[in-house]
């Protein structure tokens, strides 16, 4: 594994303090990731300060909101509502491919999909990030062990796989809108398992569940709905129910369903809220 040396950086578009890059023997592939250090403003780095670290999925989706929401002031005394911390944005190079635990060909309405042709490297992709990502990000930057996993989509299921099948990998996960449809729903049926016979003790999860029902439709009619339209929300809400039905597991649990917010815009705030419920347990 060969890194670059990291360069400080000043986008229009984003917000990255810093540009870094390694070369992964795991997928056989230079990755790019963007990386927000608290003191990157003044460029000013502190020996002694640590900070936790946010490993952020669908980096060129997400970066600068969630940076931005992580800087937020107080407006009344001037305070920052989020401690320092440090976050990896991990941009994409094969979506499809790193995102998703299992092969498949099909989308949320069963039709083929072509670009899931490469799907089913999801396992490779968290080998990457544990063996590869990780220690360059802590022999780097200034970090404490406190990790914390963030993801939308089909990066909240990839959230949920590594939840189940690396518990120990973070501290904390945020899942937004996971697609937990994928591949007949294999990783939900799994999460229900895992979920019954496993501890987690020491690790909080928090899922946020966007409003994607058809106009006219309530959580109910969803729930009992059998159509492809339904799918993903359906699903969704499945989670939370295994969730929520397994209380003594040691998980740290919370999940938030926004009835004002879609797939798309649902992002921003699960990430807000999503800090805000793990920071209470994270140092």
């Amino acid at each position: 594994m060969v890194a670059a040396g990291a360069r400080s950086v000043k986008n229009s578009r984003i917000r990255i303090c810093k540009k870094d890059h390694l070369f992964s023997t795991i997928l056989n592939e230079k990755r790019k990731i963007w990386v927000y250090l608290p003191k990157c403003e003044n460029d000013q780095d502190d020996a002694k300060q640590q900070y936790p670290v946010v490993y952020l999925l669908d980096a060129e989706g997400h970066f600068r909101s969630f940076t931005d929401t992580i800087q937020q002031v107080d407006k009344l005394n001037g305070n920052k509502l989020f401690p320092d911390m440090i976050v990896i944005g991990i941009p994409n190079t094969k979506r499809s491919r790193d995102l998703t635990p299992t092969h498949s060909i099909y989308d949320v309405k069963g039709k083929k999909e072509p670009i899931f042709k490469l799907s089913g490297g999801g396992e490779k992709f968290i080998s990457f990030i544990e063996k590869e990502l990780m220690p360059h990000v802590d022999s780097t930057y200034p970090t404490t062990a406190n990790r914390i996993l963030v993801g939308h989509s089909l990066g909240g299921l990839i959230v949920i796989y590594t939840l189940i099948n690396h518990t120990d990998l973070f501290n904390g996960y945020v899942a937004s809108d996971p697609s937990m449809w994928w591949d007949s729903k294999k990783t939900l049926n799994s999460a229900r398992e895992v979920l019954k016979q496993q501890r987690f003790n020491g690790r909080s999860l928090f899922l946020g569940i966007a409003n994607t029902m058809p106009a006219g439709m309530n959580i109910a009619q969803v729930r009992s709905d059998t159509s492809a339209k339904t799918k993903h929300m359906r699903s969704v809400l499945e989670l939370a129910d295994v969730l929520e039905s397994e209380p003594d597991n040691g998980l740290n649990f919370r999940y938030k369903y926004y009835n004002g917010d879609n797939h798309n815009s649902v992002p921003k705030i699960t990430g807000c809220d999503g800090l805000q419920f793990l920071l209470g347990m994270v140092d």
